[in-house]
């Protein structure tokens, strides 16, 4: 009786994790979603093919993983599935270390969605210690050296800063020093960066060249590349916003701009 209790209850763990991605895959499909926050999105657009493919994998390895704890195979089988069991929670548990440690030290943003599938993978390889499956504590050994390797191997993927404008330059780029002393003479308040501080973002934009203008229009961002076509973005702005500039009211001298 012992033994199909445990058969049962690590059954219902696989379950709830494949019906739980499967109510995720179906409001994926009408473009809503169980995770709303934030740290969900900007994990999906790292995604190749976007959050689809994971939604797929998780299907597939919750799927075999119920079908491999509820089905009653031979006594011939029953040691090799075993093995099976375990290995496919060693490979996904390690997987997931890459997946928080990723949100954890590198975008430092947290998809609710990964966690909460790592907490039903986690208890899930947590029973298994409990039915004396000792090989599992590979699965934690393998989950907290991928989650600290992305530690050590960072690639630093830092967030554009929050400024009307900020201008993304090299060091010993002519063209980034003109926009630069262009800003200074027409008082255009821009904050800089250096390029390769913002490495990451801008090679998944496919941005290749400097200076970079980022523009932060309310609701519309913008990026605007090349020196020329930054000076006639600047000037074109000043022109609209500073129309009252260089001005004194006629009869309210003290308020003189």
């Amino acid at each position: 009786m012992s033994k199909i209790k445990k058969i049962k209850i690590s059954s219902l763990f696989y379950l709830s994790g494949f019906l739980f991605i499967l109510a995720e895959t179906i409001l994926h499909i009408y473009g809503k979603s169980v995770c709303s926050t934030e740290g969900c999105k900007v994990v999906e657009s790292f995604v190749k093919g976007g959050n689809l493919v994971l939604l797929i994998a998780g299907l597939i390895l919750f799927g075999t993983l119920f079908f491999i704890s509820f089905h009653k195979f031979s006594e011939s089988l029953i040691s090799f599935v075993e093995k099976v069991h375990s290995g496919i929670l060693i490979i996904a548990l390690s997987i997931e270390g890459y997946l928080l440690g990723f949100q954890t030290f590198i975008i430092k943003e947290f998809c609710v969605f990964c966690f909460t599938v790592f907490g039903i993978l986690f208890l899930s390889s947590l029973f298994r210690i409990f039915e004396r499956r000792f090989e599992i504590i590979l699965a934690f050994a393998g989950f907290i050296s991928v989650f600290f390797m992305t530690y050590i191997i960072n690639p630093e993927i830092n967030q554009i800063p929050s400024n009307q404008y900020v201008l993304v330059y090299s060091k010993g780029c002519p063209h980034c020093e003109e926009v630069i002393q262009f800003c200074k003479s027409h008082s255009i308040s821009i904050q800089t960066v250096e390029a390769k501080k913002l490495a990451g973002i801008l090679k998944s934009l496919k941005i290749e060249h400097v200076p970079i203008l980022v523009c932060d229009e309310g609701e519309t961002k913008k990026f605007i590349i090349g020196q020329d076509n930054i000076k006639e973005y600047l000037l074109t702005k000043a022109s609209t916003t500073n129309t009252e500039q260089g001005v004194c009211p006629i009869f309210e001298k003290e308020k003189c701009q």
